[in-house]
């Protein structure tokens, strides 16, 4: 599973295998690159996360742009 959240100040995760290879809390609101970069470095398939982002926030691409 993988759980996205949208926080004060940008977003949360909690991630549980078979994603990631323990189960990994995202600690304090991250932005949204930071998170991805986060979840990409346990491991999370870039679709994985898209899709996590997108139950939490479908406009959530938005996030993105500077």
């Amino acid at each position: 599973m993988i759980l996205i959240a949208k926080a004060d100040g940008g977003y949360t995760a909690h991630a549980t295998p078979p994603h990631v290879a323990e189960e990994w809390l995202s600690g304090p609101a991250l932005t949204a690159k930071d998170l991805i970069a986060a979840l990409l470095a346990q491991g999370v398939h870039q679709t994985d996360i898209g899709d996590a982002f997108y139950e939490a926030e479908p406009n959530w691409l938005k996030a993105l742009k500077p």
